[in-house]
C-alpha cells in the first residue's frame, strides 16, 4: 500500500504516499488494487476498498471515493468509468472527482432486454470508438454509450478468455 514517487535524474524520493490505512501487516491487511492509470497530471488508483485520485507531481490527494472496482477504470476526456462489485457503472469528472452518475446494471439491461433482473457477471471493461463495451462472463457483450444507455447487447459466438483487441471494426480474441 506504500506508493513512491522516485526522481530519476537526482536518485531522490520526490514524495511517498501510505494507502493502507492499517498498521497490521496479516494477510487481511495486504493492499490489493488494479492496475495504475495516469491521466494528464492525474495517478488514478483503484483498491479493494477506495478510488483514489492523486496528483502526480506531489501525490497530494484530488478525491477519495469508497468503493469496489471489479473492472480496472477507463478514462475518456475527463471523465473516468468503472464498475463496481454490486454492478454499478460509475462515471466520475477526474478533475474534481464528483460522479456524474451511477446506474445500476442489472436493471438497466433487464430493462432493455425487457426480463426480469439478474445480477449480471462482468468481466472486462473497454472503451471503443466512444462507447463502453462490457463484456460479461456469459459470453455476451453489452454496448453502452458514455451517458449511460445501453445501445446494443449480443451474445459473443464463442467465450472470451484474453483481451479482445479492436481493429478496423472487429473485435479480435482467444477462446
Amino acid at each position: 500500500g506504500s506508493l513512491y514517487s522516485f526522481n530519476l535524474e537526482d536518485s531522490k524520493i520526490d514524495w511517498f504516499l501510505n494507502l493502507n490505512q492499517s498498521l497490521d501487516l496479516g494477510l487481511g491487511n495486504l493492499f490489493y488494487s488494479k492496475p495504475l492509470i495516469i491521466f494528464k497530471d492525474k495517478l488514478i488508483i483503484s483498491s479493494l476498498t477506495h478510488l483514489y485520485i492523486l496528483n502526480s507531481l506531489n501525490g497530494s490527494t484530488v478525491t477519495k471515493i469508497s468503493l469496489n472496482s471489479s473492472t480496472k477504470p477507463i478514462i475518456s476526456s475527463n471523465y473516468l468509468f468503472t464498475i463496481t462489485a454490486d454492478n454499478l457503472l460509475i462515471c466520475l469528472n477526474i478533475n474534481d472527482g464528483k460522479i456524474i452518475y451511477s446506474i445500476n446494471l442489472d436493471d438497466k439491461i433487464a430493462k432493455f432486454t425487457n426480463t426480469k433482473k439478474e445480477s449480471i457477471s462482468v468481466k472486462s471493461l473497454f472503451l471503443v470508438n466512444s462507447d463502453l463495451y462490457l463484456f460479461l462472463k456469459n459470453s455476451y457483450l453489452t454496448k453502452i454509450s458514455t451517458n449511460g444507455e445501453v445501445i446494443e447487447i449480443n451474445k459473443m459466438p464463442t467465450d472470451l478468455r484474453t483481451n479482445p483487441i479492436f481493429i478496423n471494426g472487429s473485435i479480435l480474441y482467444i477462446n
